[in-house]
């Protein structure tokens, strides 16, 4: 029997946190060049989220990165037996989940009286202002997720399909 392959259910939803992404880069380049300042921001870190480390299955003729980020993407569903919540938040985003560390750590335990701690990288808000965030803390709870629980959750909550071959 074949491995399952798993996809977003609604593509989307990452074009809309690349809408999202993409925004604030102009905003950061747009207030660097007026201030010479990149405070709240790692532009370096937004351009590499950018830059096809965010599935978009809409292109018939995917870059060898895109197809990359498509691989990693599934291999962190089916080879991993745990996923910290990073790193599931980002594949609910269809973000490629490698990128997980470089994002602020204490994300899963933000709550919305600490957001004051958030509103200082842009990149943390937004992606703590996301209802998969929220959904995905109500559910788990935790920084250590079973694969499989969460798999099963993801496609309950129309997030992931399953598609069998």
């Amino acid at each position: 029997m074949s491995k399952p392959i798993y996809k977003l259910f609604h593509t989307r939803t990452a074009d809309n946190i690349k809408f999202e992404i993409n925004r604030l880069k102009e905003s950061v380049i747009q207030k660097n060049h007026k201030n010479h300042s990149d405070e709240g921001v790692n532009l370096e870190f937004i351009k590499t989220l950018l830059s096809d480390n965010i599935i978009d299955y809409k292109e018939t003729k995917p870059s060898e990165s895109q197809l990359d980020c498509r691989s990693e993407w599934h291999n962190f569903l089916t080879n991993k037996t745990k996923l910290n919540f990073n790193e599931c938040l980002l594949i609910l985003l269809g973000i490629n989940p490698s990128l997980a560390e470089q994002i602020d750590t204490d994300l899963y335990q933000t709550q919305l009286n600490d957001v004051s701690d958030v509103k200082n990288n842009f990149l943390t808000l937004i992606l703590f202002q996301r209802v998969e965030n929220h959904l995905l803390r109500e559910r788990f709870r935790s920084n250590s997720i079973n694969t499989e629980e969460f798999i099963k959750w993801a496609m309950d909550y129309k997030y992931l399909r399953k598609i069998e071959h």
